[in-house]
């Protein structure tokens, strides 16, 4: 079953197909209402590509499982961030602000108090009164004692601060990257495409969609089907140039972002990543034996203006003819 097809088209559904959206919708809006998520049109087709997968691959239809699969095809930033160590963060960043903001007024205090002793001790010195001179010493001393504590302090504050900013480094990249794949996530590709679009930058865009991704799991298990899945997004991190970026954009299906690019450019890199795909396999570690795969292409260029569903729209319908002329192919629109 073609869930994503399933999802968007609508003439070309059969009496069973409408039959089956009816019935996955009701479980998809079932299922935001339960968990207060907004009906908006992107959670709407997020999930109902979930639901509909599940059914296809016979996953049990509970909340938790649902949820799981939703990581595992729209993966943006971990579903339960570790909220705990969030807390942690926000409270040793206010602690860190509170402390260093009372440390800077005691230093200044300290500066201050300072300068006076200093200038005592230049009268007392004058008036050669040497009782006042050892109290000005001795209250000198315990002041510095003061300051190398603040110093101490503050350093320790800095090492806290730099931990913090790691940690905020940490969940940025995590927010960016597919946590199965490693490659960039839809997240990140919908903050790209902004971008692109701001910039008035134009660009090709390349769907690619693992050929018979369910019979791999069916036959070999949903382990090998990661598997499948990794070694995809090592090639696109490998094969693509520089100023080119890969998604994950969901379940099995991948995209690439060219930009600057024309037609001819997009099919030289969809043909490139498609031999290299066709090529490469994946060892049976344990089991046995090599497993070939493929991959089906769908690529196109963004026209003057268009908006990304116009492009994405176009570069599917490329990718859904792919499939139906013989799969491992590019079809460039």
């Amino acid at each position: 079953m073609d869930c994503k097809r399933l999802a968007t088209i609508q003439k070309e559904r059969s009496k069973e197909d409408q039959k089956k959206v009816r019935e996955i919708a009701k479980m998809v809006l079932s299922f935001l209402t339960r968990h207060n998520l907004s009906p908006t049109p992107r959670n709407y087709d997020e999930w109902f590509y979930v639901i509909c997968k599940a059914m296809d691959e016979k996953q049990l239809l509970t909340d938790n499982n649902l949820k799981i699969l939703y990581e595992k095809y729209f993966k943006a930033a971990p579903y339960f961030y570790d909220i705990e160590e969030m807390k942690e963060i926000s409270h040793n960043l206010k602690s860190l602000t509170d402390g260093s903001h009372k440390a800077l007024d005691t230093f200044e205090v300290n500066l201050q108090t300072h300068n006076n002793y200093i200038h005592e001790s230049m009268e007392a010195l004058e008036e050669q009164d040497t009782q006042k001179v050892v109290q000005l010493q001795q209250k000198i001393a315990l002041l510095e004692k003061e300051n190398e504590r603040l110093k101490k302090f503050i350093e320790k504050n800095r090492k806290r601060l730099e931990w913090i900013e790691e940690k905020f480094q940490e969940q940025k990249k995590e927010m960016e990257l597919d946590a199965l794949t490693g490659i960039s996530n839809r997240r990140s590709f919908d903050k790209d495409i902004e971008y692109l679009d701001l910039n008035d930058i134009p660009y090709g865009l390349i769907i690619l969609d693992v050929d018979n991704f369910k019979k791999i799991n069916d036959t070999y298990g949903h382990l090998i089907g990661d598997e499948v899945l990794k070694t995809l997004g090592e090639i696109l991190h490998t094969y693509v140039r520089n100023d080119t970026k890969s998604y994950r954009y969901g379940g099995e299906e991948f995209v690439v972002v060219l930009p600057h690019t024309d037609k001819e450019g997009v099919r030289t890199v969809a043909e490139r990543l498609r031999e290299v795909i066709e090529h490469k396999g994946l060892n049976l570690d344990g089991k046995g034996g090599f497993l070939h795969f493929t991959a089906s292409f769908g690529a196109t260029v963004k026209k003057e203006g268009e908006t990304i569903q116009d492009v994405l729209k176009r570069a599917d319908e490329a990718l859904y003819e792919a499939k139906r002329s013989g799969k491992n192919r590019v079809i460039v629109k």
